[in-house]
């Protein structure tokens, strides 16, 4: 949807603006007096404030994008008055500059990300987005709201990234190359000032609650009016700087929206506390009337305390999100003609030869030229049994290269891996999930102007009826209207579940997705380390000469003693057998040594064979086997898996008796993830899938109305976590599936997931009661009060003690999931 090109020539620039164009169209400051920046928009003459707004708002125009101003849900901000000058822009087109914080593809393409200040709504998205997309030259642009983030893509021979920054600038924005430590300093800003907000009103409120109580009791037995009089001027004071600079968020945010024709839960609170307020300093100044300051500052802190709560996680989540590529090396070694060289990560072409040690991670996709080695890639397929590589093989950035040095080609630059598609997934994925909050924004404006009508109506109806009793009386219906305990009622049963649940040792992350798990009906696993304990173990001994079990283990324990593959830790508590030497270790084969003159081997078959040719083929069952050889002569098949946590069979009884289906998602070969889904009763169990394979899975049964719960582990199961409804990880995942999920296992008991969803279903019931009462108790109070029933202090009572009662009845999670 777009509008034409209408400018300011369209209408004459000498016609007087209306009363409506007394506040600027784009950014909604006052016009000054005399001035006139006026363009036309839509066919309809808007005001402007300054030469700054009128350019702005009239390149959207001109660009066919007026339809903007349509869906914002806020104001712009208002260009700044120098904008930034051309020369100091073109830094960016500096190569050493532009590689700190883009890439560059197989096609050519320039890959770059960057943080945008001023974005407050999906309008800012949608205008960014179509403006960049239209510039010849640039292929993509993509706005993340969540982070204030712009992912563009461009041929850096068609457009500088100079004017992709002097656009932004131009429409409004503020852009600078994203990097974690900007975005960290930002967030660590914001997080300071709210923090201030809230203590200052948690002490104000611990301050005037001490006079208050001493205030009602004078108002009960006798107080001197001198005592009474030194009490309310203190509280004066200490609440006027609550409201001035505590209660400020709820006040700017009203008057924001106010402008902009909407009406949010924030214009009653605003209207609550500030008339509180005044009417509270009239009665200190005059010396009669009641006070409420007590009813400010603890209103202010229990509200500050929820927004604070909420901004916590969503920051925790942002920080782990952007240290997904930490474990990347940040300098790596590549081939320059016939030596070797350092130099930065981001740096890496497609063709250049890497080096890569044993130990460390991966820097880029590639192929290995030289070199034998195994690599751990459950950052992809969730599974720790390692992969043996070696010349022609492919590699991924992000696995970890475990025994030998290798030399590998690079394929491309770090944004042509799959780890970066993978961290583009889960950031799509995360910006879809719904959110509880959606429901309560379409209720409250409705909400909002039945109270703001009602406290009007009972206003002009006692004007007439007693003019001295109006203002109190008015002032009784806005207080005992006011939407404490409705705002309360979802936050504080979601606080004190997720309160509940962290004593149990589930960390609670996304608080809204307590509603969505009680609501589920479906439940998705991935198979290692989450069904089962991620750990290879010994499963069976396959004896293929006449000797013991035990002396076969003691003889593996001996050579793999020598190894640095993970098989040799289950052999750790095995008691080693004597005279083995000359043990050796063959990277990417197995191990070999010496006993009395006779050699050994423990291996792979190829490797074992070269020894004893006449080794038979593994046993059938669907096991990790390694197989024991002494000169000539086959000795055994051992057998290792990845054994099933004992909480699982019971929690899965428990989720098909609540009605729940359940579903194994999993990296791992189809026959290991299909036995195990027979073990445990679970008819659909899917194997060998890649993490884009998983989210397609879970989006299907999604499609099919299902609210899905999934459980997930590793990096790989990061898209999925974040896609889902409601989200677990145990305790050993890794840090991004434990910032994707909304549930963290912290002791690895797989049964706290079945407490956590009886704690969601029971939190998602006393919602619905909390929401009942809190409309309940307006819907019989309100008449009472317009009819002057109820006098100001009873109102302050009222919505205490509704409040209060929601708050005792959301404590009732506490002592239920204790249980």
């Amino acid at each position: 949807m777009s509008a034409g090109p209408d400018i300011a020539a369209a209408a004459p620039l000498d016609a007087a603006p209306t009363s409506a164009d007394r506040h600027c169209f784009h950014c909604g400051n006052a016009v000054p007096r005399g001035a006139d920046f006026g363009i036309v928009i839509g066919g309809v003459r808007r005001a402007m404030c300054c030469p700054g707004c009128r350019a702005v708002a009239g390149m959207i125009s001109e660009s066919g994008m007026a339809a903007f101003y349509e869906h914002r849900t806020g104001y712009s901000e208002r260009p700044t008055e120098a904008p930034a000058a051309d020369e100091q822009l073109r830094v960016y087109d500096d190569p050493a500059v532009a590689a700190t914080f883009t890439d560059t593809d197989e096609q050519g393409l320039r890959h770059a990300r960057l943080l945008l200040g001023g974005v407050s709504c999906a309008a800012c998205t949608w205008l960014i987005e179509h403006t960049l997309q239209r510039i010849d030259g640039v292929a993509s642009a993509n706005v993340n709201l969540q982070h204030s983030r712009l992912d563009i893509a461009l041929d850096p021979d068609r457009v500088a990234l100079s004017s992709i920054f002097a656009r932004l600038e131009a429409l409004g924005y503020r852009a600078q190359p994203f990097v974690a430590q900007a975005r960290r300093e930002l967030l660590d800003r914001d997080y300071r000032r709210n923090l201030r907000r809230l203590a200052v009103a948690g002490l104000g409120m611990m301050q005037v609650g001490m006079f208050a109580i001493a205030l009602h009791a004078g108002d009960l037995q006798g107080i001197a009016a001198e005592h009474q009089s030194l009490m309310r001027w203190v509280s004066l004071v200490i609440a006027s700087f609550v409201v001035l600079f505590s209660a400020r968020t709820f006040f700017e945010n009203a008057w924001r929206h106010l402008r902009a024709g909407a009406l949010v839960m924030d214009l009653p609170v605003a209207l609550a506390i500030g008339l509180a307020w005044l009417a509270s300093g009239w009665a200190t100044f005059s010396g009669g009337g009641q006070v409420y300051f007590d009813s400010v500052v603890m209103f202010t802190f229990f509200l500050l305390l929820g927004r604070f709560l909420e901004q916590r996680v969503r920051r925790r989540f942002q920080l782990n999100w952007y240290d997904v590529e930490s474990d990347l090396p940040t300098a790596v070694r590549y081939r320059r003609g016939d030596g070797w060289v350092s130099g930065p990560r981001i740096g890496l072409q497609s063709g250049d030869v890497v080096l890569v040690p044993a130990g460390t991670t991966l820097p880029v996709d590639g192929t290995v030229l030289r070199g034998r080695s195994s690599v751990r890639e459950d950052t992809f397929n969730g599974e720790q049994q390692p992969r043996m590589v070696g010349p022609g093989d492919g590699v991924f950035a992000g696995t970890l290269n475990l025994e030998g040095g290798l030399e590998v080609s690079a394929s491309g630059p770090f944004s042509a891996t799959r780890l970066a598609a993978l961290q583009q997934s889960v950031g799509r994925a995360s910006g879809e999930k719904p959110r509880l909050w959606r429901l309560a924004d379409r209720v409250s404006g409705w909400f909002v102007l039945g109270v703001l009508l009602t406290t009007a109506l009972t206003a002009l109806a006692w004007s007439q009826i007693a003019p001295e009793k109006a203002l109190w009386i008015s002032l009784s219906v806005l207080v005992i209207s006011c939407p404490c305990a409705l705002a309360l009622a979802t936050p504080t049963a979601l606080t004190s579940a997720a309160s509940a649940l962290r004593r149990r040792g589930v960390l609670v992350h996304g608080e809204n997705a307590l509603e969505a798990l009680g609501r589920a009906d479906h439940v998705v696993f991935d198979k290692t380390g989450s069904l089962t304990r991620g750990q290879l173990a010994l499963a069976r001994i396959a004896p293929l000469a006449d000797e013991r079990p035990e002396s076969l283990a003691a003889a593996g324990a001996a050579l793999q003693r020598a190894s640095r593959h993970p098989v040799a830790r289950v052999f750790d508590e095995v008691a080693a057998a004597g005279g083995f030497d000359e043990l050796t270790y063959h990277i990417g084969a197995g191990v070999s040594g010496r006993q009395q003159g006779r050699q050994w081997r423990m291996g792979s078959a190829a490797f074992c064979r070269e020894l004893a040719p006449t080794l038979p083929p593994a046993p059938p069952q669907s096991l990790y086997w390694v197989a024991l050889v002494r000169e000539a002569q086959p000795l055994a098949w051992f057998g290792f898996t990845d054994p099933v946590r004992e909480d699982a069979a019971p929690l899965l009884a428990e989720l098909q008796a609540g009605g729940l289906g359940s579903s194994i998602l999993s990296g791992d070969t189809p026959a290991r993830v299909a036995e195990l889904g027979a073990q445990l009763g679970i008819p659909e169990a899917l194997g060998g899938l890649s993490p884009e394979q998983k989210l397609e899975q879970l989006e299907a049964l999604q499609a099919r109305g299902k609210v899905v719960a999934a459980v997930g582990d590793g990096l790989n199961d990061g898209p999925l976590l974040a896609r889902a409804d409601a989200s677990f990880a145990v305790a050993e995942a890794t840090d991004l599936a434990r910032a994707q999920a909304d549930f963290v296992i912290e002791h690895g008991d797989l049964g706290a997931m079945g407490l956590a969803w009886r704690t969601a279903r029971l939190c998602r019931r006393i919602v619905w009661q909390n929401m009942a009462w809190a409309l309940a108790y307006n819907i019989c109070a309100i008449p009472l009060a317009a009819l002057g029933y109820v006098p100001p202090w009873a109102a302050a009572i009222g919505m205490s003690a509704s409040s209060l009662l929601v708050v005792l009845n959301s404590l009732r999670l506490t002592r239920s999931s204790a249980t």
